[in-house]
């Protein structure tokens, strides 16, 4: 049996426990009447009367029937209980006074994260600025374009912050000197948390 909690806002209004008991329908236990019990709660149930589901319920009464002469129904329902039924005006006042003063937290923490956001940033650096146009047909390299790179973070929930382009000087050996100079793109994104 599980407890459960219906809330109106942050106030209890009733609870709703689910108990199991067992429906005795009086009946001779048969094979007919296990069937006919078995069909009748498939359709309490709203279970197609097929024949894997009937081979279950049939299942279902003839354990639930163990113990008895007569053909019985092991059965689950909800008995909901009205916390605030036999709540007085002093009850009602105090539980206005709760549902306001929770509702004027929840207004106070939305307007601090409004007035103090916070942000988290993420540095994405790209050595070739590469357009969709860029990418050579039947190509089965991984291949992102820049507009790809921006919506995958835009989809995210990131939003450019700055972009700049750096150049640095990469050693390499060639026939004609040693160094080359390589271009960088270093973009970061913001997004509010």
């Amino acid at each position: 049996m599980a407890d459960m909690i219906k809330k109106s806002g942050s106030i209890e209004t009733n609870r709703v426990e689910e108990i199991e008991e067992v429906v005795d329908y009086g009946l001779e236990k048969t094979e007919e009447n296990i069937q006919k019990v078995a069909l009748e709660y498939l359709e309490e149930k709203g279970f197609a009367k097929r024949e894997d589901n009937l081979v279950r319920a049939k299942q279902h009464v003839t354990e639930s029937s163990m113990y008895s002469d007569t053909v019985c129904v092991r059965k689950r329902r909800e008995i909901s209980d009205d916390l605030l039924a036999d709540a007085d005006e002093d009850d009602y006042a105090r539980i206005a006074e709760a549902v306001i003063v929770d509702k004027l937290t929840q207004i106070d923490r939305k307007l601090t994260m409004i007035s103090q956001p916070r942000y988290e940033y993420v540095v994405e650096v790209v050595d070739d600025i590469l357009t969709d146009a860029d990418k050579k047909q039947g190509s089965l390299t991984e291949f992102e374009s820049f507009q790809s790179m921006l919506n995958r973070y835009s989809a995210a929930g990131w939003r450019v912050h700055s972009i700049t382009t750096k150049e640095s000087a990469k050693t390499k050996i060639s026939m004609t000197g040693f160094s080359a100079m390589q271009k960088q793109t270093v973009v970061v994104f913001e997004r509010q948390v």
